[in-house]
Parts: C-alpha cells; sequence; structure tokens
C-alpha cells in the first residue's frame, strides 16, 4: 500500500519533542470516523496519477457533426450553376445554416466538456475566461447547488428522483440522438456531393429543390435542438444558483435564539418579515 506521509516529505528529528502523540480520545474519535480515502485514491495521490478521471460522451460526436458541417459548406461552394430553378437561393440558405451549425456544435462540445469534468471550474479562472466561470454550469458547481436543493424540494415538492442534479446535465443524455443527427447529416453530404456533375466550363448540380429544402431544414432542426439542451441545462443551473441564493435569504431567520429572536422582533424586523414569523 502506498504511504501519502512519506509524499510530503518529512524530514525533523523532533530533537525538542515537539511533536506529541494524539492522546487516546483523540485517537478514539479518528478510529471512529469513516473512511475517507479508498485503496486506489491512496495510490493515484502516491504516484502522482491524479486526473483523467472524466469523459465527454459527446466529445467525439460533436466534432464529427461540425466537421460534417464544414464539408457540406465546402461542397456547395465548388457549385457554379443549379439544373433546377430556385435551388440556388436555398443552398446559399443551407451554407449559412452549416456554418451556424459549426458554432452550435462547438458551444455544445463546451458545455459537455464542463458539465461532464473534462474541463474544470479552476480551468476557467481567469480573467479572460472569468464570465463563463461564473455564469456556465461545471461538474462541481452543479453537484454543490443540486445536494442543497435536493434536500429542500424533497421536503416542499417530494421530488424523489435525480431530476435536480440532471436537470443541468441533459446535453450528455443526447447521444442517441446526436448519432441520428450525425448520420442525416452524412446523407446530406452525400447527397449534394452526388448532385454534382462538371459541365464545360461550370460545375454544376442536378440537386432539386425538395432535396435542398430538406437538407435545410433538416440543419436547423439540429441546431434547434443542440442549442435548446445546452441552454435548458444553463438556465436550471442559474435557477439552482439563485433558488439557492434565496434559500439563504429566508433561512437566516429559522432557529433564531433568544436574542436575535428580540432584534428582530422588536428593531430591524419589517413588517412583511414579522408577518412571517408570527403567522
Amino acid at each position: 500500500m502506498a504511504t501519502l506521509f512519506q509524499k510530503l516529505g518529512y524530514n525533523y528529528s523532533d530533537p525538542h519533542g515537539d511533536v506529541t502523540e494524539f492522546s487516546a480520545n483523540t485517537k478514539e474519535h479518528l478510529d471512529s470516523v469513516p473512511s475517507l480515502i479508498d485503496d486506489w485514491q491512496t495510490q493515484d495521490i502516491s504516484d502522482s496519477n491524479v486526473g483523467s478521471y472524466n469523459q465527454n460522451p459527446l466529445s467525439t460526436i460533436s466534432t464529427t457533426i461540425a466537421v460534417t458541417s464544414n464539408l457540406i459548406m465546402n461542397i456547395q461552394s465548388t457549385i457554379e450553376i443549379y439544373d433546377n430553378i430556385g435551388v440556388s437561393t436555398i443552398m446559399a440558405n443551407v451554407a449559412n445554416a452549416a456554418n451556424n451549425l459549426i458554432s452550435t456544435m462547438n458551444a455544445f462540445k463546451d458545455h459537455t466538456d464542463r458539465v461532464s469534468g473534462v474541463a474544470s471550474y479552476s480551468d476557467y479562472i481567469t480573467e479572460a475566461n472569468q464570465t463563463i466561470a461564473l455564469t456556465k454550469p461545471f461538474k462541481d458547481t452543479i453537484k454543490g447547488y443540486a445536494k442543497t436543493l435536493m434536500y429542500i424540494i424533497y421536503q416542499t415538492d417530494g421530488i424523489s428522483n435525480t431530476s435536480i442534479m440532471n436537470g443541468s446535465l441533459t446535453s450528455l443524455f443526447t447521444g442517441p440522438e446526436a448519432n441520428t443527427y450525425s448520420n442525416t447529416l452524412t446523407t446530406y453530404k452525400t447527397t449534394v456531393n452526388s448532385s454534382i456533375y462538371f459541365s464545360s466550363p461550370n460545375v454544376k448540380s442536378t440537386l432539386t429543390a425538395t432535396q435542398a429544402n430538406t437538407i435545410n431544414t433538416g440543419i436547423n432542426e439540429m441546431i434547434t435542438f443542440f442549442d435548446t439542451r445546452r441552454t435548458h441545462d444553463e438556465n436550471f443551473f442559474n435557477n439552482m444558483r439563485t433558488m439557492v441564493t434565496d434559500y439563504k435569504s429566508v433561512r437566516q431567520f429559522s432557529n433564531m435564539g433568544e436574542s436575535e429572536t428580540t432584534l428582530v422582533n422588536d428593531y430591524t424586523g419589517t413588517s412583511k418579515l414579522l408577518t412571517r414569523l408570527n403567522s
């Protein structure tokens, strides 16, 4: 078993006897404390092998969707003439939607990196990223607020499931939808690419208005889906944070001692507060 004390680098002979043994009562108390660390955790700390415990299950698929979107934009940009009327305008919209989807997936990946624990709160405590650190959900900050609210909302609403913890993590559960969208996007890319032919001196496309509209609608649907999940997680987190702050505001008036009760009742309490305390 690894020894953590040795890792601290203690090297003092204590010639004057300043390091004293704990009392029997202190040792008894320490022995009664439940285990704070598992064997594997001790070993990882000893080996300086901590970290790399979290993964983002949406990382690869998010990047794949962004890359495929970029390919659709690139293919579309090579087409000079469309055989069918109106397709040129629709495909311009497709290119714009594909560009927006890239931005959506980049934001989605950053979000899922944060809520999965791949990116930590401490990673963002810099002047450039401070706003993100203070306003966006991270795995650790989500846990802190959710643990507090789990007890409160169980008492007030009887919620006995993991929705409070998972309310800021819904993006992590979208793997099936993301894979379906990725496959669909690949089909769109194939459809556009297969429609291209060269007729000197131009690169032309046989794409129909129906095909182009399907692609445009589909890509915008993807944007809506991923943006909705990300913003839901962010809004839920900010609502949790506000609720915990509000709870602290009212909690200070629970279980007040005699002196504080007198102070509130006779001096500092507003009529609003006194009505609530004495109802």
